[in-house]
């Protein structure tokens, strides 16, 4: 008894060390993140006073000509759009592979896993890179629809709203099929096998059994690709040229081209706001479902 207590003892740590501890990490989360914003959110609260310069004085003009401008509404409604239209793509094609990789005894399951997530270990520009040629006018998916007869010109699959879908699909999709994964092993397969033995069919066991229980993995898969789809700025600046704005490519446009960086953070600032309520709400949604 006295042995398990010194034992204790000794592994015990008190709290001001633990401080200690946690300190630098700290540090280095004020330095490279909150810091940052924090002069990013100053910034917006600024006019611009030329090119790189801010005006003295506080002030939220940027933000009610941001917000009552129907061009910059429309940028922003093109962004949400764009990580709703990713979001709903990566859960219809990945909820069955995740179903197949959480369910499958086959030896090749670890390899079937590493291909998942091989589009991770890439980086962003040669992902997009590899995509040219397939989806350009003479590529490989152009190509054998012109020769097979099923086209007559060739699809516009790339520089526009298509292409920048395509390309955050093949990129995100590893995260809402490893998030689901994980979720759908913790179900077990004989609550699967009741609901049929009890008559209902497929499409029953997975709207009434397997989608429930697994709303845990698809939200966290949601929240994953949503955020990431709208920040996204390499794959729509790669693949939809200047054809496609959003709010990363706009931000992007305010800072180097234009120079007017009073603007370009408070549509940063917006963004980030709005990212964050929508996190916050889908979780609230979430636990009171689940409650």
């Amino acid at each position: 008894m006295h042995r398990a207590t010194d034992a204790r003892q000794r592994w015990t740590m008190p709290v001001d060390r633990w401080a200690l501890l946690l300190l630098p990490g700290l540090l280095f989360l004020v330095l490279v993140f909150l810091l940052p914003m924090a002069i990013l959110a100053s910034n917006s609260l600024h006019l611009s006073a030329g090119l790189g310069q801010i005006k003295e004085g506080l002030t939220l003009e940027n933000y009610v000509a941001f917000l009552t401008d129907f061009f910059y509404l429309e940028v922003l409604l093109d962004t949400f759009y764009l990580g709703f239209i990713v979001v709903t793509m990566c859960a219809i094609i990945g909820y069955p592979v995740a179903y197949f990789l959480a369910r499958t005894t086959t030896g090749w399951r670890s390899t079937l896993i590493f291909l998942v997530v091989a589009p991770l270990l890439i980086t962003n520009v040669i992902r997009n890179l590899g995509w040219l040629p397939i989806l350009s006018d003479s590529g490989l998916i152009n190509t054998v629809l012109l020769g097979i007869g099923v086209v007559g010109e060739p699809l516009k699959l790339v520089g526009n709203f298509t292409g920048v879908v395509i390309g955050l699909v093949h990129a995100l999709l590893p995260f809402m099929i490893i998030s689901l994964m994980a979720v759908i092993q913790r179900i077990e397969p004989e609550l699967e096998e009741a609901s049929i033995n009890l008559g209902a069919g497929p499409l029953v066991t997975f709207w009434r059994i397997l989608l429930p229980l697994s709303r845990p993995g698809l939200l966290a898969g949601y929240l994953f690709v949503f955020t990431i789809a709208i920040s996204a700025f390499v794959t729509p600046g790669m693949l939809g040229g200047k054809r496609v704005l959003v709010m990363a490519t706009y931000i992007e446009q305010q800072f180097r081209a234009v120079l007017n960086y009073a603007f370009g953070a408070t549509a940063a600032v917006i963004l980030l706001v709005l990212s964050a309520a929508l996190t916050l709400l889908a979780l609230r949604l979430s636990s009171r479902q689940e409650g």
